[in-house]
């Protein structure tokens, strides 16, 4: 029997490219994993002390992390030195260190600062390409400093997919033998807002309509939900191709299916949380029975009610497909096909924890006025077509 020595695995080496285009073009690609980081998970690249550009955006601990997700202006906080002071990606090909950066190539938004920028918005769809929001970026790499490359990056973080089965809408009356209204989405791509629209959100919507005296200012405002009257949100979610989020829709991503992988069940229950079918053991129960109940701060990231810490962009409260704020945090306007008069979320953070407007199914009326005693959020929601 003979016994082979094995020999080292021989490792081949890419060759440098002859020329500087092919050079950059391979650096960039090889370096869009990390671009794609950096946008969708900017959050991590911030340290705990926070950023260094409170002149670009603001930042709080009342402010979940998930709001410097597809953020423009954690983008541009970042490649400012205003979270890092060496900014540039290292990229490791054909035995050298390559640094590639975002150049600050577009004009300065004047309602934000007179800096150039380094990003615009686009509103697609745009070169052929189509999306509705967009970033628009240029890269450039220190090594090959006469090419640049543009690169647009969309918002991955902003909305969530509404799988398909049959759901059910509202209440099921008790005095009735029947499963109430049903429906369902089969061949139907639903994609539907995580988190409120944002004041920030709403200001770049301003920029781009030709709005930009209607910016608001207070960058520390700029994560709180956009407070619109019925007409500006339609508006507002009429611009970037999406409409204002329906109650159907919202008790579909918020009464959690006893069987996820059942796209048809016998019967379509509606729990009265997203968390647990009962209400009564629940904190939001307890607190009906017990008049001293205290709140914890685990009470609190479910559902954000009367004598909870404000708290924004959390993920604490997800739903069972990905969608935030069910119940608690602030009253929701939906639009309402089947009850048109039913039109506003009542569970919010200014109703105690023991009041009967916190579960899921019980809708009120709002007249589509803002006012400051009643700062009513929204969500859009969008349906693409196959």
């Amino acid at each position: 029997m003979l016994f082979f020595r094995p020999r080292p695995e021989t490792r081949i080496k890419s060759q440098r490219p002859a020329s500087s285009e092919k050079l950059f073009t391979q650096v960039i690609l090889a370096a869009q994993p990390q671009i794609l980081k950096l946008w969708e998970d900017g959050d991590r690249a911030i340290s705990k002390n926070g950023t260094k550009c409170e002149s670009e955006i603001h930042f709080s601990k009342q402010i979940g992390r998930s709001y410097y997700q597809c953020q423009p202006h954690l983008w541009q906080c970042y490649w400012s030195g205003g979270i890092k002071k060496e900014t540039a990606l290292k990229i490791e090909m054909f035995g050298q260190t390559f640094h590639v950066r975002a150049k600050p190539s577009f004009q300065p938004i004047s309602a934000y600062s007179t800096d150039s920028r380094f990003y615009e918005i686009l509103k697609g769809p745009f070169q052929g390409l189509n999306f509705h929001y967009g970033v628009l970026v240029e890269l450039t790499i220190d090594e090959v400093p006469e090419m640049t490359s543009p690169l647009i990056l969309t918002d991955t973080c902003r909305d969530v997919y509404l799988p398909e089965r049959i759901y059910g809408y509202g209440k099921i009356d008790p005095k009735k033998n029947d499963e109430g209204f049903l429906w369902d989405n089969v061949d139907r791509q639903i994609f539907i807002d995580k988190f409120y629209v944002s004041n920030q959100q709403v200001n770049e919507w301003h920029l781009l309509s030709g709005a930009s005296n209607k910016v608001m200012p207070d960058r520390s405002l700029w994560g709180h939900p956009a407070i619109l009257s019925t007409q500006d949100q339609k508006a507002y979610c009429s611009f970037w191709g999406k409409r204002v989020l329906e109650a159907k829709l919202f008790d579909a991503a918020t009464m959690t299916p006893p069987d996820t992988k059942d796209q048809f069940p016998d019967r379509v229950p509606r729990p009265d949380t997203p968390w647990q079918r009962d209400i009564g053991k629940s904190f939001l129960g307890m607190s009906r029975r017990n008049p001293d109940y205290q709140l914890t701060p685990l009470d609190c990231q479910l559902a954000q009610v009367k004598g909870c810490v404000e708290k924004y962009f959390s993920t604490d409260s997800v739903t069972w497909m990905g969608m935030n704020f069910a119940l608690g945090f602030y009253p929701e306007a939906l639009e309402n096909e089947i009850e048109p008069s039913k039109n506003l979320k009542l569970s919010s953070k200014f109703q105690p924890p023991e009041s009967e407007v916190h579960e899921l199914g019980i809708l009120g009326h709002w007249n589509g006025v803002p006012e400051a005693s009643l700062p009513v959020a929204f969500r859009c929601y969008e349906e693409v077509s196959l």
